[in-house]
This record gives structure tokens, C-alpha cells and sequence, in this order.
């Protein structure tokens, strides 16, 4: 159990630089709002394209943010879809870290992209929310905003609510998996082709970096077909979904996201590998 803590305490502590330049940046945007205005980048037309290339980078401190400026009605539904969908936590290192891969990895960036693009722009045409579009409008991702107070401060409070969350679903998922075993998450996933789609999607969802490692790895050792790995890493938002049910109220507007986005996932799987099959078969 002791190595259960520790596990939750790294993987906690990984995503601290990150989340704290994060919401520094967000917070020298809000009190700069007159000039830089955070419609230009994230409402409009251009939510989703953002919403997906801010999610590929690594970790997943953008769709935390982006789960936060939803609750807030600081976003659209489509750009908050387009981040969880593109974000996948460790699997881009992960590419990188195998040269082998690099092929793959062009692919893998098109595939989360295009789906992010498409399942955005999608969901924003059928739901036309109204969304703050304000020169003054303010960003509270965790409701501790002072504007009068020093940048640092704020960025360092915010990070440290953040921090201490993710820390305790690290560490009630790492429980979880100690007790289930990860060979027996493997032999799950190392399913007959036609049911791997379902089960990564299942799995994908759930928010831990832990598993878009797994996810990567049954891919390389060919026990996860291509469709499958992309199908579980569109579902997995990493914590970005958790931060959802916690700041967002409306909780059937939450279901409805998760519904959408594992639909989505699902979907995008099963055709990639019907594709590939009938490129390569």
C-alpha cells in the first residue's frame, strides 16, 4: 500500500509545473482581459480548433482547465468535447520514447485531431449553448480569483486546490488497481478484435495516466488493434473529466458529454480498424 501512495504522490507531482504555468498564464489573461480577450482564442468558431490542438500536448492540465472554464459557461460544449478527446496524458511520450513508433505517431496525432474537430464542431451545430462572450468576462477555475492580488499567489492557490484533488483520485484508482492487478486489466483488454473497441473505450474513461500507458504499450506489443488504442485514449480525458462533475452542477449535462464522447470514441475505433484492415488486408 505503501507503493500505492508513493504511485499517486508521483503522478500527482508530474502534472504541477504544468498546471501551475497553466493557470498562471489564464490568470495574467484575466487581468489583461480589456486587451487579450479570451473569446479570440476559445468562443466563435475557433473553440474546437483550439480545444483540440491544446489538448494534444502532454498530460492533462488542458482539459482540467477546460473542464473548469465549461462550468463557467466559458466555453462551448464542442470546444470542451474537442479538448477531452484530443488529450491523452502519457501516450505521446510514450510514442516518442519508441523511434519505432514515430511512423504510428503522425497518424496517431491526425486520428485525435480530426475526430477532437469533427465530434466539436458536431455537437456545437446541434447545441447552440450561449456562452460568455463579454471584453470583462473573468476566469475563477476554482472560484479563488483576486484580481488585486499578486499573479503567483493566485496561480499557486489554484494549483494547489487542483493538485490536492487529482491526488485523492490517484490515490482511490491506484487502490483499485493494486487489488484488481494490471495483468488482469491486460487479459480484459486482450479481448477478441471486434469486442477491444468497447472495452478500451470503458477503460479510457477511466482518469488515471496509468492507463493511456497501458493502452499504448498492448499496442506495441500488438495485443490492441490501432482502432482500439485511439478509441480508449479519445475516452480518456484524464482528471479533466473528474474536474467536470466537480465544478459542473448540471449533472445530466455531464452524463450527456461522457455519453457523447464514449459514443464518439467507440464509433472512431471500430472505423479506423475497418479501415486499416481494408488498406492493409
Amino acid at each position: 500500500m505503501v507503493d500505492v501512495l508513493l504511485d499517486a504522490l508521483i503522478d500527482t507531482l508530474k502534472i504541477v509545473p504544468f498546471l501551475y504555468l497553466s493557470y498562471l498564464v489564464l490568470d495574467f489573461i484575466e487581468k489583461k482581459s480589456s486587451v487579450y480577450k479570451l473569446n479570440f482564442l476559445f468562443l466563435k468558431h475557433l473553440g474546437p480548433l483550439f480545444g483540440a490542438l491544446l489538448g494534444c500536448i502532454p498530460q492533462c492540465g488542458f482539459s482540467v482547465i477546460a473542464a473548469s472554464l465549461y462550468a463557467q459557461n466559458g466555453i462551448s460544449a464542442g470546444t470542451l468535447v474537442a479538448c477531452f478527446i484530443s488529450t491523452s496524458d502519457e501516450a505521446l511520450p510514450m510514442f516518442l520514447s519508441n523511434p519505432s513508433e514515430y511512423r504510428q505517431l503522425g497518424l496517431f496525432l491526425i486520428c485525435k485531431i480530426v475526430i477532437a474537430l469533427i465530434a466539436g464542431y458536431l455537437i456545437d451545430f446541434v447545441i447552440h449553448k450561449q456562452v460568455n462572450e463579454e471584453d470583462d468576462f473573468e476566469i475563477e477555475v476554482e472560484g479563488l480569483c483576486d484580481c488585486s492580488s499578486n499573479s503567483f499567489v493566485n496561480a499557486l492557490n489554484k494549483t494547489a486546490k487542483t493538485i490536492f484533488f487529482i491526488f485523492l483520485i490517484n490515490l482511490v484508482l491506484g487502490i483499485i488497481i493494486h487489488f484488481i492487478g494490471e495483468d488482469r486489466l491486460s487479459a480484459l483488454l486482450a479481448v477478441h478484435p471486434y469486442l477491444q473497441p468497447v472495452i478500451a473505450t470503458i477503460v479510457g474513461f477511466i482518469p488515471n495516466c496509468a492507463i493511456s500507458i497501458l493502452l499504448v504499450q498492448l499496442y506495441m506489443l500488438d495485443a490492441l488493434t490501432f482502432g482500439s488504442m485511439i478509441a480508449g485514449l479519445c475516452s480518456g480525458a484524464g482528471v479533466g473529466m473528474a474536474v467536470l462533475f466537480k465544478n459542473n452542477k448540471n449533472m445530466k449535462e455531464n452524463w450527456l458529454i461522457v455519453l457523447y464522447i464514449g459514443i464518439v470514441a467507440l464509433i472512431s475505433g471500430v472505423l479506423i480498424d475497418l479501415f486499416l484492415k481494408g488498406v492493409i488486408g
